[in-house]
């Protein structure tokens, strides 16, 4: 639920141009000017350049959109108590009240921040009344599935289903008139999310109807938490031969999460009859798994001389990779906050695992874009709990290596050869934790 500059201001001007009018203030008179420098300084990774023109329009502009969001920003969009979240909102709101004649989303954001507050306290109350003030349906149906998701969290499910619900909805009335490219996909979240609340449930039937539309009317069959949850509600309403089908799709695909293969066992038992034969079938997927990464493999494979840099870890030993020439080097861009970074990190630490007694190979996560403003003890504990033998470097805006690799989204993981060289590069995570490993070593084995 973050908005930043950033987000709100990307276009495209020239970057001759944009540099020219950071030096000359005078070049530009309205806010718009700013507006389309900052775009361009931000779209061209200049960074400097662009704080820089939003500070002069914050100074120049103190009732403008720039100043209004640089409050919202370091106000009102943090995590706080619900009551400490309203009284700065409505400081807010009173030095930069809404227009009556349009609708602005950063208001609808601010009180999305309100609702997911009362959401945090378990305040089903109050979270809805906040709900209902966002004025943009299509925004509002993210919401809704948000925050019911938090209250799940709360094992409170009588309101996790009903703000689900709503937001299946209001997506579903909103979607068609939308100019937004992927409000169809916002509508196929919320009925995915609410498919898969109605399965943790034990309604399988209503689960399955919804499941059903989004995989066979959605576009989505290829996405694997959609597959496994429509393969899952299949056996669940018995009909395990076609979800065994799919599951083994996943399998040999290498798209297959632990879940999958927890519950493969008793779906082939429940389609065959009896188990006779699975350690057989069941290899032959894991070996169909290994050929299919393999040969991706071979597809992905590039050649980019990889930024050199200098970073500090957790202990506050230096880390150059200067000094680790003739290594291939493993790494991976996370935060604290990145649910898919985290959910990647078992599959991460097996694979650190297979090559611990490795010299040639060394592993480095990149900890970067933290929204705090000292994360390493946040970090150091995070690791910690969690037991993971990682080397952790911090990355910041002095540092900005996560910049200088061109990253857009996290987890992002950079595959470097003994010369420097990026040989493959890998955003996200969705398959499960064999893939992931089977995967990376696949693509450290080709480039030795």
């Amino acid at each position: 639920m973050q908005i930043t500059h950033k987000l709100l201001f990307t276009g495209a001007l020239s970057l001759s141009a944009v540099l020219a009018a950071a030096q000359d203030k005078k070049a530009l008179q309205t806010e718009k000017d700013y507006q389309e420098a900052s775009r361009a300084a931000y779209k061209n990774n200049n960074s400097n350049a662009g704080d820089s023109l939003v500070e002069v329009a914050i100074a120049r502009f103190p009732k403008g959109a720039f100043a209004r969001n640089d409050f919202y920003n370091k106000q009102v969009n943090k995590q706080m108590p619900s009551a400490e979240k309203l009284k700065n909102y409505n400081k807010w709101i009173k030095a930069f009240p809404e227009p009556k004649d349009s609708a602005d989303i950063v208001y609808d954001y601010a009180r999305s921040g309100i609702s997911w507050a009362y959401a945090e306290e378990n305040n089903p109350k109050q979270n809805q009344a906040w709900l209902k003030k966002i004025k943009s349906q299509e925004y509002r149906a993210i919401v809704e599935v948000h925050d019911g998701m938090r209250f799940l969290g709360h094992k409170d499910t009588v309101t996790a289903e009903k703000l689900v619900r709503a937001g299946v909805a209001d997506a579903e009335k909103s979607y068609p008139v939308s100019k937004n490219p992927m409000a169809k996909n916002d509508y196929y979240h919320a009925l995915n999310t609410l498919s898969s609340l109605l399965y943790q449930q034990g309604k399988y039937a209503e689960a399955l109807t919804h499941a059903s539309v989004i995989y066979n009317g959605g576009g989505n069959r290829d996405n694997a938490d959609i597959k496994k949850n429509y393969a899952l509600l299949l056996a669940a309403n018995g009909k395990s031969d076609s979800a065994l089908v799919l599951l083994s799709e996943l399998i040999s695909g290498g798209k297959a999460d632990n879940e999958v293969k927890t519950k493969l066992p008793a779906i082939y038992k429940s389609a065959k009859g009896n188990d006779a034969g699975y350690t057989a079938f069941a290899a032959g997927l894991e070996a169909a798994m290994r050929k299919h990464i393999q040969e991706q493999v071979k597809k992905d494979i590039i050649s980019e001389t990889a930024p050199a840099f200098t970073l500090k870890d957790l202990d506050g030993n230096t880390v150059s990779t200067a000094d680790l020439k003739g290594k291939i080097l493993v790494l991976d861009f996370w935060a604290t906050w990145c649910g898919p970074c985290k959910r990647s990190f078992p599959a991460m630490q097996k694979t650190v695992n297979k090559y611990k007694n490795d010299p040639n190979v060394k592993f480095l996560f990149i900890d970067t874009w933290e929204r705090v403003p000292d994360p390493s003890t946040g970090v150091r504990k995070f690791i910690e709990d969690n037991n993971y033998s990682f080397q952790v470097l911090l990355d910041d805006k002095t540092t900005g290596v996560v910049g200088q690799f061109n990253v857009r989204g996290i987890p992002a993981k950079f595959i470097i050869d003994g010369t420097g060289n990026t040989r493959f590069k890998l955003t996200g995570f969705s398959g499960g934790d064999d893939a992931a490993v089977e995967e990376l070593s696949a693509m450290i084995e080709m480039i030795r």
